[in-house]
This record gives structure tokens, sequence and C-alpha cells, in this order.
């Protein structure tokens, strides 16, 4: 027994077929119990054992063991060489979770084990649910291509996030960015290995054969891949598309800042990004300045400065409403240039909730200020806007980038599907 749990000493001793079988054993082990998994008929196998093609001739001889007893054979096997998997909303966990789980609508896959743990911690540090999560490792068996099918015909995958280093099966994935476009699935995908040094890394990380950047980057844009550089910009695009869905959509953005400064640098971001920014209509004008919060210095532009009163506590969400309200707007976008940690800001992030959950436009927050080392006891505002599921930046860049591909991808999808329409008729 372990932990009150009846153990046996191999396979052949359990009273039932498992439906998985975790193998996390010496390498030269491997194949053996792999071989007693398939004459018992387990259905599922997850190598985590590493030690195989990334490592050296005996691990390449032992990968091409395992790779020639699995043809023909019908157990699916994950790795190896790789971190796990889980299934959060049916509470299948076979990995080792930093936090408790939360279900949600993001799926994750990755050829890296260690960085879909780190991109598990970071979701959970956004509040972010998932619903499933793989890392593939050496893919004797089951590939990125078809993970990424699967979840693009996956029913609680709204949203697909993607570390990739190589592609192996081209037609594959070709199907399943099609399949996900078509589903209205989005793909936000980083790939490793796009320069000669990257390539090689690849090669002694995974066995990952990279390809050509050239090519994998053109099929990705025939299919509305959102293809960013970093995880930081993977996790900043999803946090979008998991709060939003569909409902973040066009280009028409109105800023509501607290800051002068980070008004005029966030529109010069929205030039580069191609976002629009439509002037204040005489309506909107009207109501802020029946706000008795809102500063009264004449006509307010876009950005909208209201600093002051209106920008903070309860006010703040009767300032945020005609933004939220107007139809010449597609999404808004809230500057605060402060310290989160200044008493009273808690009222300031349930101003900010309220608004957002009145509305049906998207509201986008970003908070540049101090996050850390407060008083004792004293929490960051921003965790309650998370908690609530408001996605929140610490600058104007990171949010305005995010939107501008979510934006791309609807834009591109709508095209898309019209095209394909028009050459089915």
């Amino acid at each position: 027994m372990v932990f009150d749990l009846p153990c046996y000493p191999d396979l052949a001793q359990t009273p039932h077929i498992p439906d998985l079988a975790i193998l996390v054993i010496p390498r030269r082990h491997v194949p053996p119990v792999l071989q007693q998994c398939i004459e018992l008929g387990v259905k599922a196998v997850l190598i985590i054992s590493a030690g195989f093609a990334e490592a050296d001739d005996e691990g390449r001889r032992l990968q091409a063991e395992i790779t020639a007893l699995l043809d023909g054979a019908t157990p699916a096997v994950i790795g190896p060489n790789c971190a796990g998997l889980a299934n959060i909303p049916d509470r299948v966990v076979a990995t080792l979770l930093t936090t408790p789980p939360k279900a949600g609508a993001v799926s994750l896959v990755s050829q890296s084990g260690a960085l879909m743990m780190a991109l598990y911690g970071l979701f959970a540090e956004r509040n972010l649910g998932l619903s499933h999560i793989v890392s593939l490792g050496n893919q004797v068996d089951v590939t990125l291509a078809e993970s990424l099918l699967y979840l693009a015909q996956e029913p609680q995958t709204a949203v697909i996030g993607a570390f990739v280093e190589g592609i192996r099966d081209g037609r594959m994935f070709v199907r399943a960015l099609q399949e996900a476009l078509l589903a209205g699935k989005p793909i936000v995908l980083v790939k490793s290995g796009r320069t000669a040094a990257g390539r090689a890394a690849a090669a002694t990380h995974t066995a990952a054969l990279a390809g050509s950047d050239r090519v994998f980057s053109a099929v990705c844009n025939q299919f509305g891949v959102i293809q960013v550089d970093d995880v930081d910009e993977m996790l900043d695009t999803i946090e979008l598309l998991a709060a939003f869905g569909d409902r973040l959509s066009g280009r028409r953005l109105a800023i509501v800042t607290q800051s002068g400064g980070m008004g005029s640098l966030a529109a010069d971001f929205c030039q580069r990004a191609g976002l629009e920014l439509p002037p204040l209509s005489a309506a909107v004008q009207e109501r802020l300045h029946a706000l008795t919060a809102v500063l009264q210095f004449g006509d307010l532009g876009n950005p909208a400065d209201v600093r002051g009163a209106g920008a903070k506590g309860p006010a703040l969400a009767d300032t945020l409403q005609p933004f939220l309200e107007d139809e010449q707007f597609d999404m808004a976008l809230l500057l605060l240039a402060k310290s989160t940690l200044r008493a009273g800001e808690d009222e300031t992030a349930e101003a900010i909730i309220q608004a957002v959950q009145a509305a049906e436009k998207p509201l986008i927050v970003v908070w540049t200020g101090q996050r850390g080392r407060g008083e004792p006891g004293v929490e960051p505002a921003t965790g309650l806007l998370r908690e609530a599921g408001v996605p929140v930046y610490d600058s104007p860049g990171r949010a305005i980038r995010a939107a501008a591909r979510v934006a791309d991808y609807r834009q591109f999808r709508t095209g898309w599907l019209a095209e394909n329409r028009d050459s089915d008729a």
C-alpha cells in the first residue's frame, strides 16, 4: 500500500487492465514495460522517462526499439521525455501541478515539458482556467499535429496555445489548423528553432526537426494562426481571447486614461498596431460633462484624460459607462498609472469589475504601478481584477499589441470563411 492505495509489483498482477499507464522508470526498462502494456491491451501510455533520442546513441537505440514495438500496436503513446498531461474539467491529472487546477476553455500543447509546467503556473497566476495541457516530448507516437487536431474538435476547448519546436506530419498539421479555423478556435503559437542556433538546440532537447521557418510561417499565415515571438505575448493574447471570445472583434478603440502621458504613449502603439481611435461623439461628450467627478476642461479627446476623482473609486464605473455603451467603439482600454497597493484602490478595482459586468463591450485594463512589497497583508488591487476575469496588463504596449492580434485574427477568419463559402458555391 502507498498512501492507502493498493500497489502491485507489475502490470500483469493488477486486477483490471489500466486505461492509462504512466512510465517513470529508468530508460532501459521502458521497452519491456511498454511491451507488457501492448500485450495486456492498455489503451494509453505516458512515458515521462527521459534519456532517449535527445540524449545519446543508446537513447536513440532505445527510442528506435519503442517505435518498432508500436508498429501496428493499439495504445496511444505520449513521450518519452515529457512532463505529462491533464484533462482538468474531467479531473484527469497525470503531471505535477504547482497550484490547484482551475477548469476553463484554454488548452495548451507543448513540445517542452518544463515550459509547459512554467506556463501552467503563469496561467494560474492570471486566473486563467484550463481545459487540457499536454507535454509531447519526443513524439514517438502522438504528435503535435494530432494533438492540435484533437483540441480543434474537443468541445471544452475554445482557445489553443502551442509551443512548437518542429513539425513532422505536415498534412496533419494543415488539417488541424483548418479545423481550428473552421471551429473558431484561435491558435496562439510560439515556435522555437527559427534560427540555426535554435534548430540545433531543439534537436538536443526533444530530437525535434525544426524545418524551414519560412515554410512554417507561410502555412500558419494561410490559416490565421496567431504567431507570437515569446511566451509573454502568448499569455497576453490568450488572456484577451479567454476573457471576451467573439465579443472582441473590431479595431475601433476608446482609451480612457488617468495619465496624459500614458494616453499619448498608447495612441502611438495604436497607430503602429493598426487600431483606430475615433473621436468622441457629441453624445459621449455630453454624458461625460454631466458627471461631477470628471474635470470640466472643455471637450475630451480620444485618448480621454479623465484624471482626478473620475478615475478612481466608485466614480470610475460612471466614467467608463459612456465609452462602453457608445456604438462607435468596439472596445475600451483603461489606463491607470499609480500604485496598486494604495488605500482605496480596491474600490477602484470593484468599480472596474462593476463596469465590465454591466457591459457587452470588452474593457481591457492597463495598471502601471507598484504591485509588490507593500504593507503586510495588503494585496494589489489588480488581484481583484484577475479574480473577476478582467484582463489586466502592466504596460500599454502589451495590451494594445494583444488586442491588435485578436482583431487581426477576427478579420482574417471573417474573410477566409466568406472566401471559402464563395469557392464552395
